[in-house]
């Protein structure tokens, strides 16, 4: 009976110590797995301090690369084109022009345009000075010279039904130039009558400055080659006579605009 009892205390007393080493075992691994269970936190990903870092202002600028198949840096062009007036209301033809000039580098270049026109009476102009003897009071667009520094900022291509890319670039080009102009009259002492058709009709040629601004864009084929299109406007001081006396009646602004294409060659 002893002998049963202090076995029992004893494997008592083995339990506690068992118990209490455990424990104490238990508390010192759990710092360590804190310390894990911290680390994997810390490695996980603040989505809020991302967002900060990605609208916030950046001090680096970001432009877009893009390899350029046609280059314009530090080459010369000559362009011949073909064009015909947008907004002459007493005026019809044809322009035919040249266009010479330079690119510094892609986006810069100079240029020196001539356009010359063959332009007639428009068919109202020709009914009144038909049917009444008399012409409107304007003067008559002859041909321009201007240099032009163009902003050449579009550079891209397109695919042509899904077989061929195509090359272009767009620029705006400002000048400055000559234009010379027809002053037009027909008097009656010049034989200006009914039923005269276009006879006694005279044109004196005159000149003035004229600023212009142009909106280009080409079309590449090939390292030398690219059609040329171009929407270009002038504005000229104008002097003007009376049509029917030939007295001087001042001054106008007068705006020409044209709409030219063209072939360009690349040195």
């Amino acid at each position: 009976m002893a002998y049963h009892q202090s076995t029992t205390v004893a494997l008592l007393c083995l339990a506690i110590s068992i118990s209490f080493s455990t424990t104490a075992l238990a508390q010192q691994a759990k710092p360590e797995e804190t310390k894990k269970i911290e680390n994997v936190d810390s490695d996980k990903l603040d989505i809020q301090k991302l967002e900060q870092k990605y609208w916030s202002a950046k001090d680096d600028d970001f432009s877009v690369i893009q390899n350029r198949a046609f280059q314009k840096e530090k080459r010369g062009f000559l362009s011949l084109n073909y064009g015909i007036p947008f907004n002459d209301p007493n005026s019809i033809g044809s322009l035919t022009g040249l266009n010479l000039g330079y690119f510094f580098n892609e986006r810069f270049g100079l240029e020196l345009n001539y356009v010359n026109a063959s332009f007639g009476f428009n068919d109202t102009v020709d009914y009144f000075k038909k049917r009444y003897g008399v012409l409107p009071d304007h003067n008559q667009f002859k041909s321009a010279q201007t240099l032009m520094a163009y902003w050449v900022p579009i550079y891209a291509k397109m695919s042509l039904l899904d077989k061929k890319i195509i090359y272009f670039d767009m620029g705006f080009g400002l000048g400055l130039g000559t234009t010379t102009f027809d002053q037009v009259s027909c008097t009656v002492l010049e034989n200006c009558k009914s039923g005269t058709g276009l006879e006694g009709i005279t044109k004196s040629s005159k000149s003035s400055s004229h600023y212009a601004f142009s909106i280009m864009q080409q079309f590449f084929l090939s390292e030398h080659w690219a059609i040329r299109i171009d929407l270009i406007n002038r504005y000229t001081n104008e002097s003007r006579v009376n049509s029917t006396n030939g007295q001087d009646i001042g001054s106008k602004m007068i705006n020409d605009t044209a709409f030219q294409f063209g072939v360009t060659f690349w040195k």
